[in-house]
């Protein structure tokens, strides 16, 4: 009768500690569309960027989902150079475009992101070329418009860009 006692006891407590388990949270969700705010770690010139160069970034504000901070404060992530022309003659000015692309969560994963970017132009010259070209006639060709640049601690907007499970 012990026995059947003891076997009728252990199998309760299997089926409890299987329900306790089944309960237990898998992780927190991270929503496709989530808004993640980060900003440049170093200053950008289209006098350096090349296209499809990765730019470092970090995130500017912890994200919370259901009151868990899911990815944080200054957490890793990168940009992609989207577009990248150097500054040339006659007044032309430099432009450079980024588009966040990944941002690290808490358990460590990298989190695809999608998003419209930011890009820069510079100064457009032109119109002190060609009054130079009607003074001087062929120095006009040798002025050059300005380089785009993004400061370091520039802020853009990245969006999460499919449902992610964080541990």
């Amino acid at each position: 009768m012990k026995s059947v006692l003891v076997l009728c006891l252990f199998s309760l407590l299997l089926v409890l500690g299987s329900a306790i388990k089944a309960q237990a949270p898998k992780g927190t969700l991270l929503r496709a569309g989530t808004l993640i705010v980060l900003e440049t770690t170093n200053p950008l010139s289209s006098r350096d960027a090349q296209m499809g160069q990765n730019v470092s970034l970090r995130v500017k504000y912890d994200v919370m989902v259901s009151g868990r901070a899911v990815i944080k404060a200054g957490a890793p992530g990168s940009a992609q150079v989207i577009n990248a022309e150097q500054r040339k003659g006659m007044g032309k000015e430099g432009s450079l475009a980024i588009r966040p692309s990944v941002v690290q969560a808490v358990d460590g994963q990298m989190i695809p992101l999608t998003g419209s970017g930011t890009s820069s132009a510079g100064t457009d010259t032109k119109g002190a070329a060609i009054g130079l070209a009607v003074v001087v006639s062929p120095l006009f060709l040798l002025k050059k418009g300005k380089d785009a640049t993004i400061a370091a601690g520039y802020e853009l907007q990245g969006s999460v860009a499919s449902e992610t499970t964080i541990e």
